[in-house]
């Protein structure tokens, strides 16, 4: 709205409307070149890791360089390498040396990440590399040709040739295990590396013990029997790598018997707990021929990008920036689709694509390592998932429900043995099992109840799953999957909700008195029903009472919603809590999750001049990271506060890296999946938000920028068009019978076929 803070208006609605009915609808048919132009291309080798490109399938990553006179590496990663100490290690390493050497100096090169088809392709004199991940399977390919007959030899490097005691800050890749007491041993084993069957490389870690009985035992859980599930015990991870006319070389290595102008690599990857290591060994993936695997590949990529786009462009002025706005978004976008699809959420903190932290300035460990370890801090990891809502990226979004399912036994006996309430809440530092880290639990337990947890910085905070709740009901609103909603969703969101019931008591008008209690990280002292639950139990009861469900399901959301406080407003602006002792002790604004991510307040809502104040007036200014503060300007209508938000968060890669993307480390690690989901959220903010059935339109655009977009809205909507020289001059709205829910301050242009 170009910084007006007015409200929707119904003139506007109407205008549209007729516009639509006079011209019908136009597709906004995108120009293949607008995707092609984010591709990333380098045309000199690189030094290190820190010049790698990532590249996956969602579940198996890469991390892919060439060294400068030598050899093309790469490291691989799984979602599901969990460690004995439940650190998510990476498989190893391949080297890919070329005789004669192509990758020389003078020699022309060129490496390029397409998207649309899913490679990178490295051209270096006559030879060409293609590097993917296979779509639909666990298995990496390296394909080459050349003109001149090439001596190949492959490589598997693991620097995990001997079991290794994990101390001081090397733990802090273990968060669950951070600080652990010196009579306990934190520990992992050695890989094996060897030849199975004579011409191919296996390279596994077999989990040789867990950390999970300690941690269960430690936090007072053991009486809930089968309620707990080890992760951890046996899972076993690793490869085979093969190569057609290549045979052994030692046990980790390949070679071909002769030079060659073509060859193809395969690297098949499963993890598995098994009870032995031949199941698992079984069950390693066999690669379907490289032309199937490609054809394929290309096939999902192209159909993904077809699902969505933002694409932004400027003046002569803007034109730059806006280019880098597109570009940060598509590439955020792939590095979310390529670790997004595995048996565990995406890692904040650097998602599958984390290498030796040396090169970022960081301590001289080897590339297993990450900064803020292996918990889901659910501060962080709900963002890269709220983002996928808009841009149609459903299948995403199981790995991150799939997490809270299974742990839900152990975290709703949890409830009845600590505090003896019915339902569920999530802890804040949560393991892949369900628990607290151990370093956050409080290692010392003299003198402490088992209900005692004692970081104060998310003792007592319980709105976790009220945010769950409301991403499944976004996932819910726009897929329209009745099974969805019944198996999972009402099950979660009652479950929830009956914590707040039967934890918290009433005042005297029947409203819920949340205490103890804090506002996140940020006021811990004499909280009393702090925003973030109340915003989140006003957000989650009002859209459930629209769900179809049992009277039973509908009368306790009443229940609820009649028993949930008013979200606290004094002086126009939202506060973090009813009451709060005023000590700050973190960076983050809890009352602006009144805005996001529950969006009580905000365009087309009332009170709009609130919301408005509230932004503006925020404790904290802050747009790097977990900082939400591009959305919230979105939501508040506040164009320019979006565009200048948005603008410093595209310009925060790393220097240190060579791929434009690897943002960060700011709070955490990198590449910063917080701070790229935040970018994806803000622009998609600011093109579409929407609220029940309504869809606003351009609620946040600034009139310097043109943009064309295809995004997702509740009821199985798609909403496409362009806007440009300041007017919406396309527009597709499907189905049409949605278009009258369309709302838009934008001027409206006659649609013009393209």
């Amino acid at each position: 709205m170009n910084g007006k803070h007015s409200a929707y208006r119904a003139w506007d609605v109407l205008v549209l409307a007729v516009v639509l009915a006079m011209f019908g609808t136009v597709s906004a048919a995108r120009e293949p070149a607008e995707l092609a132009a984010n591709n990333v291309v380098w045309t000199t080798p690189s030094r290190d890791p820190a010049g790698s490109m990532p590249i996956g399938n969602g579940e198996v990553g890469l991390n892919v360089w060439v060294e400068s006179d030598g050899d093309l590496l790469f490291t691989i990663s799984r979602t599901d390498a969990w460690s004995e100490c439940n650190r998510l290690l990476k498989l190893g390493r391949v080297r890919v040396q070329l005789s004669p050497n192509p990758f020389v100096a003078g020699q022309p090169f060129r490496q390029e990440l397409t998207l649309r088809e899913g490679q990178i392709v490295v051209q270096a004199g006559d030879a060409r590399l293609t590097v993917f991940v296979d779509a639909l399977a666990p298995v990496v390919y390296v394909t080459g040709q050349s003109q001149t007959p090439r001596s190949i030899t492959a490589t598997f490097e693991s620097w995990r040739t001997e079991k290794r005691v994990l101390k001081g800050d090397e733990l802090k890749s273990s968060w669950t295990m951070l600080n652990a007491p010196d009579e306990i041993e934190v520990w992992e084993s050695a890989d094996v590396v060897t030849n199975s069957p004579a011409n191919a490389v296996l390279a596994y870690h077999r989990n040789a013990y867990s950390v999970v009985p300690l941690t269960i035992q430690h936090q007072g859980l053991a009486s809930l029997g089968n309620a707990v599930r080890d992760p951890l015990v046996h899972r076993t991870f690793g490869s085979r790598l093969a190569g057609t006319g290549l045979v052994a070389n030692g046990a980790s290595s390949l070679r071909s018997n002769k030079p060659l102008k073509t060859f193809d690599l395969t690297i098949a990857t499963h993890t598995a707990q098994r009870d032995s290591l031949a199941e698992w060994e079984r069950e390693l993936p066999t690669p379907v021929p490289v032309a199937d695997a490609l054809r394929r590949t290309e096939a999902w990529w192209s159909d993904f990008w077809d699902r969505s786009w933002i694409n932004v462009t400027g003046d002569a002025e803007q034109g730059g920036i806006a280019a880098d706005v597109s570009r940060g978004y598509a590439l955020q976008r792939w590095i979310t689709a390529c670790g997004g699809r595995g048996a565990y959420p995406i890692k904040f903190n650097g998602s599958i694509f984390t290498v030796e932290p040396k090169f970022s300035g960081g301590p001289a460990f080897n590339a297993d390592w990450r900064e803020w370890g292996d918990c889901y801090w659910w501060q962080n990891t709900r963002i890269p998932y709220f983002a996928m809502i808009a841009r149609g990226d459903f299948d995403q979004l199981d790995p991150l429900f799939r997490l809270h399912r299974n742990v839900l036994p152990l975290c709703e006996g949890r409830a009845r043995l600590y505090y003896q309430a019915e339902g569920v809440y999530f802890p804040e530092t949560m393991t892949i099992f369900g628990t607290y880290s151990n370093q956050n639990y409080g290692w010392n337990r003299e003198g402490h109840k088992p209900n005692e947890v004692l970081s104060p910085w998310w003792q007592y905070a319980w709105q976790q799953g009220l945010e769950l709740t409301a991403l499944m009901l976004d996932y819910y609103e726009h897929t329209q999957n009745e099974k969805f909603l019944h198996e999972e969703l009402i099950p979660m969101a009652n479950s929830v909700l009956r914590y707040y019931d039967s934890r918290f008591s009433r005042d005297d008008r029947g409203k819920l008195v949340i205490s103890p209690t804090q506002a996140v990280e940020t006021y811990w002292i004499d909280v009393v029903n702090d925003t973030p639950s109340v915003a989140g139990l006003t957000n989650v009861c009002e859209r459930l009472t629209r769900l179809p469900a049992s009277a039973e399901d509908h009368a306790f959301w009443r229940k609820m919603q009649a028993a949930t406080p008013d979200v606290p407003v004094r002086g126009g602006r939202i506060q973090p809590a009813e009451r709060f002792n005023p000590k700050r002790t973190n960076v983050e604004n809890p009352e602006l999750y009144a805005l996001w991510p529950f969006r009580v307040f905000g365009v087309g809502r009332p009170e709009l001049p609130i919301a408005i104040e509230t932004f503006r007036n925020r404790p904290e200014k802050a747009s790097i990271g977990w900082q939400y503060d591009g959305q919230c300007a979105a939501i508040a209508g506040l164009a320019d506060e979006s565009q200048r938000i948005l603008v410093g968060k595209v310009g925060n890669s790393n220097q240190a890296f060579r791929f434009p993307a690897m943002w960060g480390p700011n709070y955490d690690w990198l590449p910063d999946q917080d701070h790229g989901g935040n970018i994806m959220l803000t622009l998609q903010s600011m093109v579409l938000q929407t609220d029940g059935d309504k869809i606003f339109l351009l609620p946040a655009w600034p009139k310097a920028w043109n943009v064309s977009f295809k995004l997702h809205a509740p009821r199985q909507t798609v909403v496409e068009g362009v806007f440009r020289d300041g007017k919406l001059q396309r527009l597709t709205v499907t189905p049409t019978e949605r278009r009258a829910d369309i709302v838009t301050d934008a001027p409206v242009d006659a649609p013009v076929l393209p």
